[in-house]
């Protein structure tokens, strides 16, 4: 057996092999699959050869599903533009799980209903702007704990006393890069 078959393993959903990515997740190296996407949590590499080290025990089907749930953040993305939701949803699709909003009044319905990693909210919005919608989910109970990332062009100098006031976690300046932005999300899950 050489050492690719040894070092690797197939997909727990489709069977095809799994490749090693060493900065594929959020800088950290994961497992991939062409068609089923990544599995950050499989296994790890064994050292600076970036080669996969196989798993010390086979995937039971409720170790599938936890990865599934886990493997991605759930980030809420919320911004009036549809050209800014499509375009942020689309540079993060590869590194996170987004869920798309237009309206604050929006986006505090997703997050009582669904179970969200970070919310990622722009600031400038018709009705709810985003710190009040941000003063509300940390109002709110069920959400208060999600962290939130104000998403803005405006640079002022009350942007960071106000994004503190409000209870959100940072500021990132729009437009921003997918790197700055996932690094932010990253920043405020963990």
């Amino acid at each position: 057996m050489d050492d690719s078959t040894r070092n690797s393993y197939p997909c727990p959903y489709c069977g095809r092999p799994l490749h090693w990515v060493a900065n594929g997740w959020f800088g950290r190296g994961t497992f991939d699959c062409e068609q089923c996407g990544d599995f950050p949590d499989m296994a790890a590499p064994t050292g600076p050869s970036e080669s996969p080290k196989a798993p010390s025990a086979p995937f039971l089907p409720a170790d599938v599903t936890r990865l599934r749930r886990e493997e991605r953040p759930r980030v809420l993305l919320v911004d009036d533009s549809p050209e800014y939701r499509e375009l942020y949803a689309t540079l993060l699709a590869d590194r996170a799980t987004v869920i798309t909003a237009a309206r604050g009044e929006e986006a505090l319905a997703i997050a009582r209903s669904e179970p969200l990693d970070a919310i990622v909210l722009d600031v400038m919005m018709p009705g709810l702007d985003g710190w009040q919608t941000c003063e509300r989910l940390k109002s709110t109970p069920s959400t208060r704990e999600i962290p939130v990332i104000m998403l803005t062009s405006f640079d002022g100098l009350d942007v960071p006393a106000t994004a503190t006031r409000v209870g959100a976690a940072s500021v990132v300046i729009k437009p921003c890069s997918v790197e700055r932005l996932a690094l932010a999300i990253e920043a405020a899950i963990h």
